[in-house]
């Protein structure tokens, strides 16, 4: 069975219109799931039995204890939003989530966007950014400076200044946005993040510098090569699809490459990583190599989602506190980790709410200050 099939078998047997041989045909398909290692599913397999997780939780297909050595994370959820867009794993918990009342809890929520991304010209002005315009903004070095139909914020260059005119593009809370330099190559630019960079490419080097995350798609031009600059590490490109978190409040600088090659180098070291590599360099400097990491994890921000695969609660409300410029505020310990996808464009109480479908976690909002409690 497909996995579109079997979600429309799903929904019939969720709204009571399910024959029962198509009943029969859902519960076989999530006994034989059952007993499919992990390691062996593929992607399909796994996208339906998230749906399988989330039926069960409804209470209504498939009662039984769930078996499976899936949950190797201490607490997960699964859920859909009527947009059928979230997806979480659940492990059966018996604490019951909070019994307040949500307008209680959650006395102001937070919307995402509505911050505007900040371009910093070379004489200090700033400029603030509208993503539906296409109007050209300034001139700079030479170099003409515009909003494509598409909104990134694109170079295109003319003349060539004498000496390097440097830019920065600064996104703040609720915020993400494109950049288009001007050799072509792509940069999509995460919230609370920002990139310095020259108008125009100069000399041997293609350098710019990082304070945060960015997802970049680099032009290949061997003769030029690109490099990105931030705490303390360099990688060194040709012509590569790869992302770098390097956002100060977090303990690990990490660097994915998901095509081509990049060398990354600091503090003494240097590792040349291979697509599905990931270097991490710790506080305490040393620099380590992680295989088979999951790309789709790692550049979900760029597709306007939360993805988490194990983490704890710090490092999801690392995400939460820089998407909805929110405080985070922790009373208790909560020791479990989380597993799933969640879409960037909800309130933050629907995120919230799915993080406490586990029974693990309970929240409180009062305007931008979150409380975590267990």
């Amino acid at each position: 069975m497909d996995k579109n099939t079997f979600i429309l078998l799903t929904d019939r047997y969720l709204d009571g219109t399910a024959t029962e041989a198509e009943k029969r045909l859902v519960d076989a398909y999530c006994d034989r799931l059952e007993q499919i290692p992990v390691a062996e599913l593929t992607r399909e397999e796994e996208d339906a039995l998230e749906v399988l997780m989330y039926a069960r939780i409804m209470g209504k297909v498939h009662q039984r204890p769930v078996r499976r050595s899936l949950y190797k994370y201490a607490a997960a959820a699964a859920m859909v939003l009527a947009a059928g867009a979230a997806f979480f794993l659940l492990r059966p918990a018996n604490k019951p989530v909070a019994p307040l009342a949500r307008e209680v809890r959650f006395k102001n929520d937070i919307s995402p966007a509505g911050n505007k991304p900040t371009l910093t010209l070379a004489d200090g002005s700033v400029v603030a950014l509208d993503d539906s315009s296409n109007n050209g903004i300034a001139a700079q070095g030479g170099t003409h400076i515009l909003q494509s139909s598409e909104g990134a914020l694109e170079y295109q260059p003319g003349a060539a200044a004498e000496t390097p005119v440097f830019n920065t593009l600064t996104t703040p809370a609720g915020c993400q946005f494109r950049l288009i330099l001007a050799d072509g190559s792509k940069v999509w630019l995460n919230a609370a993040s920002s990139i310095r960079f020259p108008t125009a490419f100069r000399g041997e080097d293609r350098i710019v510098e990082l304070e945060g995350e960015a997802y970049l798609e680099v032009s290949k031009d061997a003769a030029h090569p690109f490099r990105v600059i931030t705490r303390g590490m360099t990688v060194h490109v040709l012509g590569t699809h790869f992302n770098i978190n390097a956002y100060k409040d977090e303990p690990v600088v990490r660097t994915s490459l998901l095509e081509g090659a990049v060398r990354v180098a600091g503090n003494g070291q240097s590792e040349v990583l291979s697509p599905g590599q990931q270097a991490q360099v710790g506080q305490n400097g040393k620099m380590y190599v992680a295989d088979g990491v999951d790309m789709r994890a790692v550049t979900a921000w760029k597709d306007g989602r939360f993805n988490f695969s194990g983490e704890p609660i710090t490092e999801v409300m690392r995400e939460v506190q820089r998407w909805y410029g929110a405080e985070i505020i922790y009373e208790g310990e909560v020791k479990h980790h989380f597993v799933g996808s969640i879409p960037r464009n909800l309130p933050v109480s629907r995120v919230l709410e799915m993080l406490e479908m586990t029974g693990r976690v309970r929240f409180e909002i009062d305007g931008k200050k979150i409380t975590v409690r267990p």
